[in-house]
């Protein structure tokens, strides 16, 4: 099937029409002229000399109608900077909407956005932004559409008002960017502005809202002439101070309930020629850096949490190897998180524990740049071998290792052509870990490798576009780690009616593939865009050694359609609805899901936005539910989801949003509500607030699988009543683009009361309550925690799974960046944790149980300075 879809892939490339619309707005720099001081006035005379760029057109409200209020730019360069200066003129400056935020605040205010392709590729640019109060914001896009927003880059700028609108200077160093040797630059250009209090964005280059473009869809700038390639070295040294107070249990002879703690590290770029740069962290520290949200999985899979930390984040859109269907799926072959997570839990029984939090980060470095077309991307990192202290009851103490000295790498090379409409990749990865004569030897793999493909290719006036990616794996250890692999939620070779696989106990390697494919009309129209698409893992694909995967064996292939309408009218802004058909197989192959998703939405002309959709389910079976055991037979179901934003305009505006599902047959029902109101309290303090609930009343939750006293499998089951309740409170209050104060804080409670134990006997029976075998009665007794079963001259046990568990986390931030590039960071985060066996949700008595935890309180002061060399 993918050899066919591949070779109708190719003919359609091949007989389409690759026309490319040439962006018709050009603008000229000129050479500076005079002193220019970077303060938002433009009173200079060097503006004077340098010729202004008009002729904006709308994307928002009204797409392609010429902008409401004029805007002008002139570019200005020397040999060390490129300068902009923009007039932006409004009728009413009184009403310009001058939000003081820290920097890289994305907010509704006046703003104006300058995007620059220095490599003229039409795919990758530097987007550099201020709004009517001076605050900086920059990001990186790539792929033509894709967004990097943690990309920083060391610039200056300013705004000022004036009386007939407000003004904006931009003075970006030549070093920041990256461009061709050539003696006559030519790049690309886009400036765009956004009008606060209207919503309305209007662009300089054309950039229709139909069109699911944005670099190639630039003008361009010439003009910028014998710029010699400037030296490229930026030093950030960094120092952290501090201290912690934990809890310590009573007579710990391992922990301290305070300790000091300081650190010492340094981040690096070195640029090679004017494409390349290498970037390097010396043990980093991350400190700074938002806690994760509480959570509470039930499920046998791993919980995906997105990446925060900044030296990971800035500059990967190169290493973003995503698999599966959908623009949003977090699956992929390189999950940046695995380098420094969290060391394994030693095995064994104990007493006490003293264990680090995360593993060491020797050094990490990057290269990344771009050269005739081709883009080139290394990453490698290093991690240290952890132990952990341990005492037992006996008093024994011991050091197992917890992590293994490991090496993470991964690179890829890509080609754009086509002027960037079209693109091939080459991907590979390497995990090397040291676990030779210690414990963790049948727990890991010892080497793990991935290798890639990946296509796109736009064609049809762009508005045309197919993707293909494929993805292969490699993992080897020894019997034991590789039988740990097989038999991982991922896989399940265990399960005894799966026909295309069986768990080998000999094996020491595992092999698989993955492939994903799009096909579809996606943009440059109106009203209508439609596609297909799927997504093909075998069973042996195993990517988490340095990727993030929850499934294999298995086969997604959908249809979609959307019909859309961006003109306003006299009530609305813009409409869409769009639905999917979609079914979900294994390879041997078994039909697991059939269905069908619908979602529409609406802004009016007030600015209230309203969402609704719905998800028809058919289950015939499904392989995983018993983790390992045979396939079980579920019910269709039914789900849907409605939300509302207010004027996102004003200074407080709210989200509501309400969910729920329902399974008759098996009276399975869940829901929830989520809202969430964002004040605008003066100009330079926001405060966000949301409140979660969320309720959940299913009959089929897995609880354990365990052996009777014959040897006979037993797979428990029971109805859950799961409650969840959170609420999130952010602050930003800024006291001047470079000084900010950050507050986070998410007290969260979850219980769940186990009821209705079932032992699930004949998964695949017709009749629901066929299914399985109650356990009620004088069959069972619970004590001391443990429910104990009588059955058939049989026993079996297994714990009270009932829970009730509370969290509070919590930072604090203040920000000053006292130089271009050099921040000091002030940090206090503190968090409490509660838990108890009950599994009855209880508000009160749970805030007043969070509330008595002991609490966990770190602060720290962390200053780096930037030096360029």
């Amino acid at each position: 099937m993918l050899v066919r879809w591949l070779l109708s892939l190719c003919f359609v490339a091949l007989a389409s029409t690759l026309a490319h619309a040439d962006p018709a707005s050009r603008a000229h720099a000129v050479r500076r002229d005079g002193a220019i001081a970077v303060d938002g006035v433009l009173d200079d005379a060097a503006w004077t000399k340098a010729p202004m760029h008009s002729g904006f057109s709308q994307r928002f409200p009204k797409d392609g109608a010429v902008a409401s209020m004029e805007t002008r730019f002139a570019m200005i360069y020397d040999d060390t900077a490129l300068y902009v200066g923009v007039w932006l003129d409004d009728p009413e400056p009184a009403k310009i909407r001058r939000l003081l935020t820290r920097r890289d605040v994305d907010v509704l205010a006046d703003a104006i956005l300058i995007g620059i392709d220095s490599y003229h590729d039409r795919r990758t640019a530097y987007v550099f932004q201020l709004n009517a109060a001076g605050v900086q914001r920059d990001f990186l896009v790539f792929d033509d559409t894709q967004s990097d927003d943690t990309w920083d880059a060391v610039w200056t700028g300013d705004a000022a008002t004036t009386a007939k609108g407000w003004t904006a200077e931009f003075r970006i160093p030549l070093n920041q960017l990256r461009f061709t040797s050539r003696d006559a630059q030519q790049w690309g250009l886009q400036v765009l502005r956004v009008v606060g209090r209207t919503k309305e964005e209007s662009s300089w280059a054309r950039w229709p809202r139909s069109v699911p473009q944005f670099v190639s869809r630039f003008g361009t700038v010439d003009g910028i002439d014998h710029i010699a390639s400037t030296r490229r070295v930026e030093l950030l040294p960094y120092a952290s101070s501090g201290f912690g107070m934990v809890p310590v249990a009573a007579g710990d002879p391992l922990n301290d309930d305070f300790d000091l703690r300081g650190n010492l590290g340094l981040d690096a770029k070195i640029g090679l020629g004017t494409a390349f740069t290498v970037s390097a962290t010396l043990n980093p520290d991350f400190g700074q850096v938002e806690a994760d949200p509480s959570q509470v999985n039930l499920s046998a899979n791993e919980l995906f949490f997105a990446e925060k930390r900044p030296f990971f984040l800035e500059g990967v859109d190169l290493f973003k190897l995503p698999i599966g269907t959908g623009d949003n799926t977090v699956e992929g072959a390189f999950y940046s998180r695995r380098i420094g997570a969290a060391p394994r839990e030693p095995d064994g029984d104990y007493d006490y524990i003293q264990a680090p939090t995360s593993t060491t980060i020797y050094g990490a470095a990057k290269l990344t740049g771009k050269t005739a077309g081709w883009s080139v991307g290394v990453l490698d990192a290093v991690t240290g071998e952890e132990t952990a202290t341990i005492v037992d009851a006996n008093q024994v103490e011991a050091t197992p290792i917890v992590a293994p000295l490991t090496n993470y790498a991964v690179g890829r090379l890509k080609r754009d052509f086509n002027d960037g409409r079209s693109s091939f990749g080459l991907s590979a990865s390497a995990v090397n870990r040291q676990l030779d004569d210690t414990p963790l030897v049948g727990l890991l793999h010892d080497q793990a490798y991935t290798a890639g493909l990946q296509l796109q290719h736009r064609f049809g006036t762009s508005a045309w576009q197919a993707d293909v990616s494929t993805v292969g794996s490699w993992v080897h250890g020894t019997t034991d780690a590789i039988g740990r692999t097989q038999r991982s939620p991922r896989h399940f070779y265990q399960r005894p009616d799966a026909t295309n696989a069986h768990f080998d106990p000999t094996r020491t390697s595992l092999a698989g593939m993955g492939a994903s494919w799009k096909l579809g009309k996606f943009g440059d129209t109106k009203h209508w865009r439609y596609g297909t698409g799927g997504d093909l893992r075998t069973i042996g694909l195993e990517l988490n050694d340095l990727g993030f995967q929850n499934h294999s064996d298995r086969l997604v292939q959908y249809v979609l359609a959307e019909v859309r309408d961006d003109e306003p009218g006299d009530d609305v802004l813009n409409w869409n609805v769009n639905g999917d058909v979609f079914w979900v197989s294994t390879l041997e192959p078994r039909l697991t899901d059939l269905g069908f998703e619908c979602n529409g939405g609406v802004q009016l002309v007030n600015y209230w936005q309203f969402n609704a959709g719905c998800n028809l389910d058919h289950r015939p079976e499904e392989p995983s539910m018993l983790r390992g055991g045979p396939s079980l037979k579920l019910e269709d179901r039914v789900q849907g989801y409605a939300s509302f934003t207010t004027d996102t305009r004003k200074s407080v505006y709210f989200n509501v949003g309400a969910y729920g599902g329902r399974e008759w047959v098996a009276d399975q029902i869940d829901g929830g509500f989520d809202l969430g109101a964002t004040i605008q309290a003066r100009s330079n303090i926001d405060i966000n607030l949301s409140t979660s609930l969320s309720s959940r009343n299913d009959p089929m939750q897995y609880v354990d699988e365990v052996q009777d006293t014959l040897g006979q499998t037993h797979y428990v089951f029971a109805r859950i009543k799961q409650r969840t309740a959170s609420v999130t409170l952010r602050v930003n209050w800024t006291f001047s683009p470079r000084l900010s104060l950050q507050a986070y804080a998410q007290p969260f409670i979850a219980s769940g009361r186990y009821t209705e134990l079932k032992d699930i006997d004949n998964p695949r029976a017709d009749r629901y309550g066929d299914r399985f075998t109650p356990i009620e009665g004088s069959s069972y007794m619970l004590a001391d925690g443990t429910y104990t079963v009588n059955t058939n001259g049989a026993s079996y046990a297994f714990g009270r799974p009932d829970f009730d568990f509370r969290q509070l986390r919590s930072t604090v931030v203040m920000r000053w960046e006292y130089r271009p590039g050099s921040t000091v960071f002030a940090i206090w985060s503190h968090g409490r944790t509660s838990e108890i066996a009950d599994g009855r949700f209880q508000l009160g008595r749970d805030l007043r149980g969070l509330a008595e935890a002991e609490g966990e309180h770190v602060v720290m002061i962390k200053a780096n300075y930037w030096m360029g060399l």
